[in-house]
């Protein structure tokens, strides 16, 4: 990974106890790659400020004007899917001369950066009114925006991009459930309850974000607290519950069979993706505590079946998607840098010529 001291981003996310906090992992996992302070402007209460404070952010508040006035930046990376919010940081940065990314999921959001990245397994039809092939190169006076599509641009921590972890042979079998704070956390704790109730010697983790513990099966079931991402624990079980967010993604990049559960409505078609392509098990539409678990116990039952999951996973997703979207942010701060350049440079001539 190479360090980018000079390079200065301001990151634009939402996050809390609804929306969840997968924008803000993203926005750290690029700031990782790039090797980037990570500044933000966050759209949230004070959980998602506190949050972010855990992750490691330095908060920028403030009006799109008074935050980028401050900070700078030689990029603005928007990762919100309200387009109406995106766009006011985008209207502004543009004024600044800043370069702008926006990152997406299944192309929601103001899809108008100089730079745009969704890394969803999935396409909308019309994915943000650009058509074209993954990752167009635009020619010069080209007004199209350069694009990266697919789930080699999914932004996942740096972490993911080593190799695989060790197969667990002869090991306690283990289980992760990650499905995020809130309402989810019962949730959680409903499927840790019926796949213990079917395999009683299973050990599982929850990991339930910034969210209170629920009571546990002491020994058997164990909530993490927050945690500073999820490379660690997903190396450490044999089957992983996730959402259809961020999670599913770096479950399969760090190849581990995973079950994923649509959260929200939202990401039942990514899970019907990774399901589509034999790459996770799970549902994109109704489901129960008692399902998630039957899923569980016939993958932990099935090794075989495991790992041919886990490996179809490790192709769909290889973890290097952060870098690869972390190289071309630096190309398009390096191109703003010129065209900056080039502007102070014309201007004495155009006033010469005007005398």
């Amino acid at each position: 990974m190479t360090a980018s001291t000079d390079l200065r981003v301001l990151f634009r996310a939402p996050a809390g106890p609804r929306r969840g906090f997968g924008h803000l992992v993203r926005c750290r996992s690029l700031a990782r790659a790039l090797g980037a302070n990570p500044l933000i402007a966050i759209r949230g209460g004070d959980r998602a400020r506190t949050a972010a404070r855990t992750l490691g952010f330095e908060l920028v508040a403030g009006s799109p004007a008074t935050a980028i006035g401050h900070v700078a930046p030689n990029v603005l990376v928007v990762d919100d899917p309200i387009a109406a919010d995106a766009r006011r940081w985008i209207a502004c940065a543009r004024r600044n001369g800043v370069g702008v990314v926006t990152v997406h999921d299944l192309g929601l959001g103001a899809a108008e950066g100089d730079l745009v990245v969704d890394g969803s397994v999935v396409r909308a039809a019309t994915w943000g009114g650009w058509g074209g092939s993954e990752d167009p190169r635009p020619q010069r006076g080209d007004p199209r925006p350069r694009v990266l599509r697919g789930p080699r641009f999914a932004i996942l921590d740096p972490a993911f991009s080593s190799v695989r972890r060790a197969p667990r042979h002869g090991l306690e079998p283990r289980v992760l459930i990650a499905l995020g704070g809130g309402p989810r956390a019962a949730l959680a704790s409903a499927i840790a309850g019926a796949v213990r109730h079917q395999m009683p010697w299973i050990r599982i983790r929850i990991a339930g974000g910034f969210a209170p513990a629920l009571p546990a099966d002491r020994g058997h079931i164990e909530w993490t607290g927050p945690l500073d991402g999820l490379a660690a624990e997903l190396s450490a079980c044999d089957v992983a519950v996730v959402g259809g967010g961020v999670s599913l993604y770096e479950a399969c990049a760090r190849g581990v069979a995973a079950v994923a559960v649509p959260v929200v409505g939202p990401q039942r078609p990514t899970v019907r993706g990774f399901v589509a392509r034999h790459a996770a098990r799970g549902t994109w539409g109704a489901f129960d505590a008692d399902g998630v678990a039957r899923e569980v116990v016939h993958l932990l039952r099935r090794p075989d079946v495991r790992v041919r999951l886990a490996a179809r996973g490790r192709q769909l997703v290889d973890g290097r998607g952060a870098i690869r979207v972390a190289d071309a942010v630096r190309q398009l701060a390096r191109g703003q840098h010129r065209a900056g350049t080039a502007a102070r440079h014309e201007t004495p001539q155009a006033m010469r010529r005007v005398s």
